[in-house]
């Protein structure tokens, strides 16, 4: 069985056992256990694996996973690090496909930690188990109704698959994304990466066909050269979105205390990032960015923007960003120009690229839509950014509509005024929606790069 077999079945149990789960107030265990119940994993597939409790939080309990009388696939471990041999020891016994180790205090710790850590592979391995972590999270997967932190994660299932060396963002993101409306696969918090690896992973996604874009917070990788050739595989045919960090000796220091990880040097990954075609995010709010942009655009034919403003200056501004980020100012065509001149008022604004509307089109927002119809068509123009002081939503609903048979990437870029005196809009499949021009113009810069390398022989 392939690492895609192994995973699938991890990802979709026929059974679930819990260990370490008790009924003790402010037990762990219990905690993740209510929370699985509370998301929907079906109660006749849960399992607690408890010495002495008949039921914790109403689930029934067996001393051991071998005397489940059924089949179980997944156990998430939360006992204490010293007995997670025994348990994974008893987990290959009952024949369970994976385990994931939420229990830190292992090779991120100390000699000893690591020392427990290559115990616990060798009785998986000799067993045919495959681990998730140690000192993880675990997984995220609204199909299967997997979940962690129940109370805060949305239900709905959605594309994007991630790997997360941090427990935290593997939550954090998904909970982000999900109030532009951006919906998860699944998300996989992999920790100390004893086992399973974001090269695995990787590959998953990269065969799983519900699994559209690819994300990850990446600290390290185990297996380098696999890593590379999966990347570069899967980069052909979906974007990877990746935010690496470790990169300086602070950092690379913080990484190994955090989850063992080996960092590698910033120009390995630099040409790492060139030759695999995936895409590079330096922060939380970059990382949303181009997931957003990803998620909610077509990929652009090539780099020329039309930019369209009411507010001469923010055009401005947006043109100089598409210097800085490689993409070029689109020559309009004379016909193009001469419709747009009919189209806007006759004072105080600009036929040319960038497109001023004037401050008078702030009244006849009819002039955005026209605009945005006639860049439709220009066959020069492969990129329309629009920017206004205000989108009040039924006038956001007339470029949706105007924009729906438009094969470009169309982006909204909205003014911090706005986001003070009224609601903004959100992004939705054609659109997407920028607080800042710069960061709209650098994320559609790396669609650009990305496009290149997928058609690039």
């Amino acid at each position: 069985m392939g690492v895609f077999e192994e995973l699938g079945r991890i990802f979709n149990p026929r059974g679930l056992a819990i260990i370490g789960a008790s009924n003790r107030d402010g037990n762990l265990g219990k905690f993740f256990l209510q929370g699985l119940m509370q998301y929907g994993f079906p109660r006749d597939r849960l399992y607690v694996v408890h010495p002495s409790a008949d039921e914790v939080a109403g689930i029934k309990a067996y001393p051991r996973a071998q005397d489940i009388p059924c089949d179980v696939d997944l156990a998430i471990v939360y006992s204490p690090r010293d007995t997670v041999p025994d348990i994974v020891r008893d987990c290959t016994g009952k024949g369970i496909k994976g385990v994931v180790i939420c229990t830190s205090g292992f090779a991120e710790d100390s000699s000893h930690g690591a020392r427990l850590q290559r115990e616990i592979v060798d009785i998986a391995r000799r067993g045919g188990t495959r681990l998730i972590g140690p000192n993880c999270i675990g997984i995220f997967c609204p199909d299967s109704h997997l979940v962690s932190f129940a109370s805060v994660m949305p239900s709905q299932g959605g594309t994007v698959g991630m790997i997360s060396h941090s427990g935290s963002l593997s939550v954090m993101f998904p909970v982000a994304a999900a109030a532009k409306g951006i919906y998860f696969r699944l998300a996989v918090s992999c920790g100390n990466e004893c086992d399973l690896n974001a090269a695995d992973f990787l590959e998953y996604f990269g065969r799983d066909e519900k699994t559209g874009i690819v994300i990850a917070y990446l600290e390290g990788v185990r297996e380098g050269r696999r890593f590379f050739d999966i990347a570069r595989e899967v980069s052909r045919r979906k974007p990877i979105l990746v935010w690496k960090c470790g990169n300086t000796p602070a950092g690379s220091r913080a990484a190994c205390s955090h989850t063992a990880a080996l960092s590698g040097a910033p120009e390995i990954w630099d040409a790492v990032f060139r030759q695999t075609g995936m895409v590079r995010a330096a922060s939380e709010d970059e990382m949303l960015d181009c997931l957003q942009a990803f998620y909610f655009l077509p990929l652009p034919r090539g780099n020329r923007v039309a930019i369209v403003s009411g507010m001469g200056g923010m055009g401005v501004a947006i043109a100089d960003a598409c210097v800085e980020f490689g993409l070029e100012i689109a020559d309009l065509s004379t016909s193009t120009k001469k419709r747009l001149t009919g189209i806007m008022p006759s004072a105080g604004t600009c036929a040319d690229n960038p497109i001023d509307l004037g401050m008078m089109s702030t009244f006849n927002r009819q002039n955005y839509i026209d605009t945005l119809q006639v860049l439709g068509g220009e066959p020069d123009v492969d990129i329309i950014i629009m920017t206004s002081g205000s989108w009040q939503t039924e006038y956001v609903e007339k470029v949706i509509e105007a924009g729906r048979d438009i094969d470009k990437p169309i982006v909204l870029v909205t003014t911090p005024a706005m986001r003070v005196v009224m609601q903004e809009p959100r992004p939705v499949r054609g659109l997407a929606v920028y607080h800042d021009g710069r960061r709209a113009v650098k994320v559609l810069g790396q669609m650009v790069r990305y496009q290149r390398y997928r058609t690039e022989d």
